[in-house]
């Protein structure tokens, strides 16, 4: 049996922008035949946000935070491998240390995980792929050393780890050598199940990497970021056969990534502008809007934004307020007048950035706050579909809906309806007595062994829903729906797509949750433009039934 590593504490002493270890007062890691000086500080590393809320619960398998000196990182136990890396780089982190000549067990995970070793990968076909790369930490050997543990390893294709994924790695180093600051997340996405051939770490479809590039300045780097900061996101095929190809062949957004992974970048920005950094796709052209016509109109008329580079718009406001609408074709855009809007500057959200337009939309009078003229507006307020999944935070998926408007409604002919993320088939949960305004309804669906139990609720189904995508919707009809959207059909009252389902309102579906996260509707449930992707953001599920 092989004796545990012994782990040694002492001091440090603090140097610059970095803290450095003296002589004298060392933390010594074992790593393996050798060993490395470090500290745990992630003040550096992780400046953007922890995007799957990851934490160092040691019982977590499937989260687990490791923050270093060097790096923070997501690691699953499940997969044998990081979610995620996060980390700073600058001109001074690239060193003369040289490369490290081992990869290292990494005797800092908990016990109870498997500990990945380099051997576990020999004879795999794939590369012990680094997600924070050996060259970003070369200003001492002790740091470099740290960036070799297995933890931080990937299985890539020798094609994608050698070819455009270096070749980017190499870019990004340029970029700080001239004097800028990256901030640096990668990781991967479209797990399957497969796994190297030792069974110990699983192998990912692609392999993605996020780079905000900040130019050189006081104060943090977090401090200096603004909606005109340089955002760099490629996701690459972890396939053979790509050597060659140039790393800009596989740009695409950090929205993107986020719908593929699951996560939530950019937490720690301010919201307007993190909105505009997740739909960048670097080297896109700049949105204009050049007029809007009309150039007044009531709440839920429509307007046309007229100008150029607006495909794949993501995001259009009405003085701050999100507003549905549709991408006609790349020089416009028809908008609807949200609820609560007031007078002011239309701008869009698209993958070249943010576009204001120079002159102000009037909003003339507006109808009855429970919208369409009427007092009657039940929504959809609340999904959750991790219920009794590991590491779940309540056993049982629920569905909640408010009343936003200013009379009390008969649920009598209600249900709540669920189908799959691509399905046609529909599951009717019907509903009974009233909701006032202001109030709300839940429905308790199928459910686990883990996580707290619901509050008392007013329904109870036998609704199993996905924890990350589905579709969910309010129906006037107690009869199962068909088709796979039924978006507009009459009996719908409200509608919710989420994660990568392929029906939803507006121009996006609502963002992928968990077991840890739920669809949750803004303004206390009452906020609905019309569009899923602006509504809904995903959070810490909160049932409410009253």
């Amino acid at each position: 049996m092989k004796a545990k590593k012994r782990v040694e504490y002492a001091g440090c002493v603090s140097w610059g922008r970095r803290t450095v270890l003296s002589i004298a007062t060392a933390i010594v890691f074992s790593l393996g035949a050798g060993s490395a000086d470090a500290i745990i500080n992630a003040s550096l590393q992780m400046q953007t946000g922890n995007p799957s809320g990851a934490t160092a619960n040691s019982s977590d398998h499937n989260h687990y935070l490791v923050q270093r000196t060097v790096q923070a990182l997501d690691f699953s136990d499940a997969l044998g491998v990081p979610r995620w890396a996060s980390w700073d780089l600058t001109s001074g982190d690239i060193g003369s240390s040289g490369r490290s000549s081992s990869f290292y067990v990494d005797s800092t995970l908990p016990s109870a995980f498997y500990r990945v070793k380099t051997g576990d990968y020999t004879g795999s076909g794939y590369d012990r792929g680094h997600m924070t790369p050996s060259l970003d930490r070369t200003d001492t050997d002790a740091n470099n050393k740290l960036v070799f543990y297995m933890s931080n390893i990937l299985p890539q294709t020798p094609d994608n780890n050698q070819g455009p994924w270096l070749r980017f790695e190499e870019y990004c180093q340029s970029l700080a050598q001239a004097g800028n600051e990256l901030l640096l997340m990668s990781g991967g996405s479209g797990f399957s199940g497969a796994y190297i051939p030792s069974g110990k770490a699983a192998i990912p479809g692609n392999v993605w990497k996020i780079a905000l590039v900040v130019p050189s300045g006081s104060g943090s780097a977090l401090s200096r970021i603004t909606a005109a900061t340089r955002v760099i996101a490629v996701s690459v095929p972890n396939v053979s056969g790509i050597r060659s190809v140039p790393w800009t062949d596989y740009l695409t957004s950090a929205s993107r990534i986020e719908t593929d992974t699951g996560y939530s970048f950019f937490s720690a920005v301010s919201a307007d502008i993190a909105a505009v950094l997740r739909a960048r796709v670097d080297g896109v052209a700049a949105p204009e809007i050049a007029s809007l016509s009309p150039s007044s109109g009531a709440v839920g008329s429509t307007v046309e934004i007229n100008g150029a580079n607006l495909a794949g718009a993501s995001v259009v406001r009405v003085n701050g307020k999100s507003a549905a609408f549709t991408v006609n074709s790349a020089t416009k855009i028809t908008a609807t007048i949200p609820a609560s809007a007031t007078s002011g500057k239309i701008s869009v959200i698209a993958p070249g950035g943010l576009a204001t337009s120079a002159g102000s939309f009037t909003v003339t009078v507006a109808p009855p706050s429970g919208g369409g003229g009427t007092g009657d507006k039940v929504v959809i307020s609340q999904v959750y579909g991790g219920g009794g999944n590991s590491g779940a935070t309540y056993k049982n998926d629920f569905i909640e809906i408010y009343n936003a408007g200013t009379t009390t409604v008969s649920l009598s002919s209600y249900a709540v309806q669920y189908a799959a993320s691509g399905g046609t088939s529909w599951k009717a949960a019907p509903l009974s007595g009233t909701l006032a305004p202001g109030k709300y309804y839940l429905i308790q669906g199928a459910g686990g062994s883990t996580g707290k139990a619901l509050p008392t609720p007013q329904a109870t189904s036998t609704i199993n829903m996905a924890a990350g995508a589905g579709k969910v919707a309010l129906t006037k009809t107690q009869t199962a729906l068909t088709g796979s959207n039924p978006v507009g059909n009459t009996n719908v009252v409200d509608f919710v797509g989420y994660g990568s389902a392929n029906a939803y309102e507006g121009s996006g579906a609502a963002p992928t949750i968990s077991a840890t996260k739920s669809a949750m509707r803004a303004g206390n449930g009452a906020t609905d433009t019309n569009n899923n992707a602006f509504d809904f953001s995903a959070t810490t599920p909160n049932p409410r039934n009253k």
